[in-house]
């Protein structure tokens, strides 16, 4: 498997199971599809659906609905078991998302290290912001593209920048990440 960022506003995703997981893996889903569908039972007719959630208690129930999803052609995921995808530890910010996988071996640790990496790096939607400004800025006065990319990694190693950052003083980090320039 390999992760990607699918832009699922035209999707609809049934979410079969109304328990914790069924719940947490619709809240995954909540604002991010066309259509949410949480239900008890698979007597929705899943060829309506372009991605299906095998979340109930059961696993054989959970095979069988998969089963079904596979012989759709459907994008498909097992609460107990393998689906053709999985659902990492995420994070989405303004700025960026984070997502985190183990390939479903631990997804605690998956999460552990999803909220380690947001919390050491509480400003890290602002530095995205500020690198999206730079980068704008050094398309314009840097020609080539490996130089625009060394300012910008050291904008990002540089303590001071993220300092002002944290201080919520954009202004300042973007004055201090431009003597990088």
């Amino acid at each position: 498997m390999i992760p990607l960022m699918l832009d699922l506003s035209t999707s609809r995703v049934l979410v079969i199971g109304t328990g914790a997981v069924g719940q947490r893996k619709a809240e995954y889903f909540a604002g991010h599809c066309k259509e949410l569908v949480l239900s008890d039972t698979a007597l929705e007719n899943l060829s309506d659906f372009d991605i299906i959630i095998a979340a109930t208690a059961s696993a054989g129930e959970n095979e069988r609905i998969c089963s079904a999803a596979a012989s759709l052609n459907k994008l498909y995921n097992s609460a107990t078991g393998i689906g053709n995808f999985l659902i990492p530890a995420s994070v989405f910010e303004e700025n960026y998302t984070l997502a985190v996988s183990t390939n479903g071996k631990a997804p605690a640790a998956a999460a552990f290290i999803r909220d380690k990496i947001n919390a050491d790096l509480p400003s890290f939607s602002k530095m995205v912001e500020l690198q999206e400004t730079l980068r704008a800025e050094l398309k314009n006065t840097v020609p080539e593209q490996k130089h625009r990319a060394e300012i910008l990694r050291a904008v990002l190693e540089d303590d001071a920048v993220w300092k002002a950052l944290d201080s919520n003083d954009f202004d300042a980090a973007l004055s201090l990440a431009r003597r990088n320039i």
